[in-house]
């Protein structure tokens, strides 16, 4: 069977297309993938699967000229995605959301070939809530998306995500060559970091004994030298990171990780069982709080709203959870039934039966 995978935008979308796009060249299918790559478009050629890159872009003005033009530059981009379908002449389409992924899906659905898409979130996006009016199947990472579709269309497979066996505690502290009789803090602020985030989070680890706590600090690529140099300065046990590569070692490390809310991070969390505040992004239209209410209203994360975050509310919500003495096996049982933990395979089985 041949696939067409249509993605685009951040890696929140990227990531759980090249799991499924993994699961089924596994499973013995063609996929190939189409829409508005970016920097994404090297990774998923080295990952040897062939590659159709389209040009769009977001919707950023909201006025009536910004809608224009949108729609003249997405009506391109559907033009162009008709003969990219007719070259590829899948069986079956994917698509996983955002503007990067809408023309493929939207010609091929107008060329009546069957497709599925994925709803990261909770709440689904413009993208996705339009395109579930034309497409065979919607497949949701949370149960309570199911609300957002016509009866019979929802398909829950949950999200893609860093799902493994996590290393030992020990291994994942030696990875970031940390000690073993201190509270560990992972910060993780999204694929491209988070300026407030950084900000709050250093200025909390100033204040917290040094020997009680260290941390694990992603600060994301444009921020990292400014970070490092300060932690630096402040003689403080925090390993700063651009990017973790290795992050089920940082997860083995971590009594708290203090994260964004992407659909990706919420389903890792609450499979390995992981304690965590969580400060979702405020924008695009506020979706990760949605995501983060799933954890937070199961008991196993503190929620702070970005608007609400100071140093000081980020250091009582690390007391209040790091001191609940919750064990993993504590957010496992309050997680229980939420997630899926082989949703690439639940995805590739979707498909297989459109």
């Amino acid at each position: 069977m041949k696939v067409l995978i249509a993605t685009g935008g951040t890696g929140g979308h990227i990531f759980p297309a090249i799991e499924t796009a993994k699961a089924l060249r596994t499973r013995g299918h063609q996929v190939s993938f189409a829409g508005v790559l970016g920097s994404n478009e090297a990774k998923i050629r080295e990952l040897d699967f062939p590659v159709f890159a389209l040009s769009a872009q977001g919707l950023t003005d909201v006025t009536f000229k910004g809608w224009l033009k949108f729609a003249g530059i997405m009506g391109q981009a559907v033009f162009r995605s008709f003969s990219v379908v007719r070259k590829c002449a899948p069986d079956k389409i994917m698509g996983f959301g955002s503007y990067g992924a809408f023309p493929v899906v939207m010609a091929g659905a107008l060329m009546r070939y069957p497709v599925v898409i994925h709803e990261q979130n909770v709440v689904p996006g413009r993208a996705n809530a339009f395109l579930a009016n034309i497409v065979r199947k919607v497949a949701i990472s949370f149960e309570s998306s199911r609300q957002f579709f016509a009866p019979g269309k929802a398909i829950w497979t949950g999200c893609p995500c860093h799902y493994k066996s996590l290393p030992s505690k020990a291994e994942g502290l030696l990875a970031f060559d940390l000690k073993e009789n201190k509270n560990t803090l992972v910060l993780v602020g999204g694929s491209q970091g988070s300026q407030k985030l950084n900000e709050v989070f250093f200025e909390m680890m100033k204040d917290m004994p040094p020997a009680d706590f260290q941390a694990i600090h992603m600060t994301g690529v444009k921020e990292f030298a400014k970070y490092e140099a300060l932690y630096h300065q402040e003689s403080l046990p925090v390993k700063v990171c651009a990017f973790i590569d290795n992050i089920t070692h940082a997860y083995a490390a971590a009594d708290l990780v203090i994260a964004r809310a992407g659909a990706a991070t919420i389903n890792e969390l609450g499979l390995l069982g992981i304690a965590a505040v969580l400060v979702p992004y405020p924008f695009a239209g506020n979706h990760q709080k949605y995501n983060a209410r799933i954890l937070a209203m199961a008991g196993a994360a503190a929620l702070i709203e970005q608007r609400d975050l100071t140093k000081a509310s980020l250091k009582e919500a690390v007391a209040r959870m790091l001191f609940s003495n919750f064990t993993r096996e504590d957010i496992l049982k309050k997680t229980k039934g939420l997630f899926q933990a082989d949703a690439a395979l639940q995805l590739a089985l979707v498909t297989e039966g459109l």
